[in-house]
């Protein structure tokens, strides 16, 4: 009884210890299954040995034949003009290629462990492979240091299309490839190198000038852990369908020009070190193509995809690029990632499964336009910079996602679900469309975040939005758009950190954190004049400001929202535009603390509710929580009779939908025809933009220009100044 007892007392003092150093808002949130850790050690069957290779057969090409060296006891050579091949019933052989050849090969079968060094080769062969090698252990093609060697083939007859397997190099089993030279190959009738086991690059200087179509194929994967490896192909430049591609050091150069082209295809992508570059430039190519996950737990990949997408009649469906693309899952611990999109309707990251970002640096630039069929009206596709289907954890490390395109959906982060941000995780996002965008929940639990909308809502959320400590500052466009959206009310909460949001509103005021669960105050304004470069500020009762936000925009009738551990029930508050700010401390992105300002415009708020709302008029309202909750596409209740929804004004008696302005008599949303008036009465502005000449909506409707175009943004020039 007495051990009972001190283990529950023991727990229990170990549970607040924990409480009290961990804060539940700093939980990692781990969403994938399995996450690497460690990198990986290959078998020692892939290190060479020299010593164990005794007994050395001389190749030496020559213009008119092709002689060798006396053969040890269990090798034997056919010889066929200047093509060449040897079977070997022995181990410890190696073999040394040298001489130049117009049109010869060189084959090796062997069933033991074999090394060939090629020592200033030149071989091409104008009817199959150059080089063949088939065995069940591992061959070690090593290029001598100080050599330069050359492998080509040409193009002949049965066609390419037809046989998978040609390539220059033609190797049945695993190779390993080394040493300290230099080794170029040109695959003229499909591949460079076809591998039916694993290739190992561990040395030397490989250079693939160029493939018809895949450029470096192995079925059984790819591992790259050293040297330089430069890859030029039409199709992919690196494929292993049912195998694993690891990057673990070197330095990797990979171009791939064709249309669906990828620089890597795989089963599963791991890069654990070393230094990746690739360049896609067909229609709909891929940067990284996973058809499971992508890891990356440490070292350096920059993505450039270019082109543009295609179309499929059949399916009624568009392709386009993305510098990542995976169907299962995308995890980054640590190293830095540099992703750059210009293609039309293409992603930075396009993930069919989870994404968890507990480390590193992710930059994601933008700046292709979205993509829209004229007649087809569910045919489109969207520029984005990181688009998952599912979960979204961002645990820690920092983001920077650019999305500058044209169009409706060139949306910065979307989540088909959840997103969670927690840990010391810093992100930054500007979109054209929503900088943020999740289909269910998104979460802050610590962290900082900055969401920055051109057009539209900086953070959007069809289900709820819960803010539980860290810094979250959302700038959205003009009304309608909003800082922050989650539709509803009783859907925003906050219960901790600071929080500040500035954009338009729906209605009379902006979404307003009225969750049942809010315990953190927030003060409001509604219907600001917004001018750019001038400061918001919540100040105490002495006008010190306690925290401040310099405006990145000029915004008509603007909603500000700033919550803030200082708010307290009872004291005195004042809440003011200044033209300047004094001393301080900048906390980046145009958010400052403790300066001192010049007051231009101030209310006095005094909050004894958890909302507190002012308008320009100075009118104060102290709101309720809203204990309503609605679920991710459910309709709102009816309003009761001769009220809207909330945060709407009502609609006047007899007009409208509940919840909704009417329009102005005589206009309509862009691209519908208003109620009740002829298409003739109205504006030409209006007719001629949105109406064809026989009075029917134009589809798609025409881009509306750019709210807010005289920011003057770009990728150089950001609204805060980044973290």
């Amino acid at each position: 009884m007495k051990k009972l007892l001190s283990l529950l007392i023991f727990i229990t003092t170990l549970i607040a210890a924990c409480t009290q150093k961990t804060p539940h808002v700093q939980v990692r949130h781990n969403v994938l299954d399995s996450i690497p850790t460690e990198k990986p050690i290959l078998d020692k069957k892939y290190s060479l040995n020299e010593e164990v290779f005794t007994k050395e057969i001389e190749v030496i090409y020559e213009k008119e034949r092709v002689w060798y060296s006396k053969l040890p006891e269990g090798v034997s050579a056919n010889v066929n003009g200047k093509n060449i091949s040897f079977v070997s019933k022995t181990g410890g052989v190696s073999f040394n290629l040298s001489g130049h050849c117009d049109n010869g090969s060189f084959a090796l079968h062997s069933d033991s462990t074999m090394m060939i060094t090629l020592d200033g080769l030149a071989l091409a062969s104008r009817s199959d492979a150059a080089m063949r090698i088939s065995s069940n252990q591992v061959t070690y093609l090593k290029s001598k240091k100080k050599t330069i060697n050359f492998l080509v083939d040409a193009p002949c007859q049965p066609s390419a299309d037809t046989v998978k397997t040609a390539a220059v190099l033609q190797v049945t089993g695993d190779i390993v490839m080394c040493g300290g030279g230099k080794l170029a190959l040109s695959g003229k009738r499909r591949s460079a190198i076809n591998c039916s086991g694993r290739i190992i690059i561990d040395n030397g200087t490989i250079s693939v000038e160029d493939a018809v179509r895949d450029a470096i194929c192995a079925d059984g994967g790819v591992a790259v852990t050293g040297g330089n490896l430069r890859v030029n192909a039409t199709k992919d430049a690196i494929k292993s369908k049912r195998g694993n591609v690891l990057f673990l050091g070197g330095i990797t150069q990979l171009t791939a020009t064709g249309q669906k082209g990828d620089g890597v295809q795989a089963s599963n992508i791991y890069i654990y070190d070393g230094y990746v570059t690739i360049n896609t430039k067909g229609n709909a190519s891929r940067g990284f193509n996973a058809k499971r996950s992508v890891y990356v737990i440490d070292g350096t990949l920059s993505v450039v995809t270019e082109g543009s997408y295609t179309f499929s009649p059949k399916k009624a469906d568009y392709s386009s690029s993305a510098c990542i693309k995976c169907n299962n899952s995308i995890y980054m611990k640590g190293g830095y990632l540099n992703l750059e999109n210009r293609a039309t309707a293409g992603k930075g990251i396009n993930c069919n499964g989870k994404m968890q970002m507990d480390g590193g640096l992710l930059l994601v630039r933008n700046t292709g336009n979205d993509i829209v069929h004229p007649t087809l009206q569910d045919a489109h596709a969207s520029a984005k910079g990181i688009k998952c289907d599912s979960i979204i954890s961002i645990n820690g490390g920092k983001i920077e996602v650019l999305v500058f395109g044209e169009g409706e959906r060139c949306e910065g982060i979307e989540s088909k679900e959840r997103i969670i941000i927690g840990g010391d995780a810093e992100v930054y996002v500007y979109a054209t469309d929503d900088a943020i965008n999740c289909g269910n929940n998104f979460i802050v639990n610590s962290g900082k975040v900055y969401a920055y909308s051109a057009m539209n809502d900086a953070i959007d959320s069809n289900g709820k939005i819960t803010i539980n400590g860290g810094m979250v500052v959302a700038n959205g466009s003009d009304s309608p758009e909003q800082g922050i959206d989650c539709d509803f009310d009783a859907n925003f909460c906050i219960t901790g950190g600071e929080v500040i949001s500035i954009g338009g509103m729906m209605g009379r005021a902006p979404n307003m954190p009225r969750n049942r669960a809010t315990t953190a105050r927030s003060a409001v304004m509604s219907g600001m004049e917004l001018k750019r470069d001038k400061y918001i500020n919540l100040c105490d009762e002495k006008g010190k400001a306690i925290i401040s936000y310099r405006l990145p925009r000029n915004i008509n009738r603007g909603g500000v929202i700033i919550s803030s551990p200082a708010l307290s029930d009872g004291k005195s508050y004042k809440f003011a535009i200044s033209d300047t700010i004094e001393g301080g401390d900048h906390c980046g992105n145009g958010v400052y603390r403790d300066g001192n300002i010049s007051e231009e415009k101030i209310f006095n708020i005094t909050p004894t509710s958890i909302v507190t709302r002012v308008d320009r008029e100075g009118n104060i309202e102290h709101l309720e929580m809203d204990t309503t909750e609605f679920n991710p596409g459910m309709m709102p209740p009816p309003p009761p009779h001769g009220q809207g929804a909330p945060g709407m004004m009502p609609p006047p008696h007899g007009q409208g939908v509940p919840g909704m302005m009417p329009p102005p008599h005589g206009q309509g949303a862009p691209g519908m025809m208003p109620p009740h008036t002829d298409i003739k009465d109205l504006p030409d502005s209006i007719r001629k933009k949105f109406f064809s000449p026989d009075g029917k909506p134009l589809f798609p409707p025409p881009f509306l220009k750019k709210k807010g175009a005289d920011e003057g943004y770009d990728i150089n020039h950001l609204p805060g100044g980044g973290w």
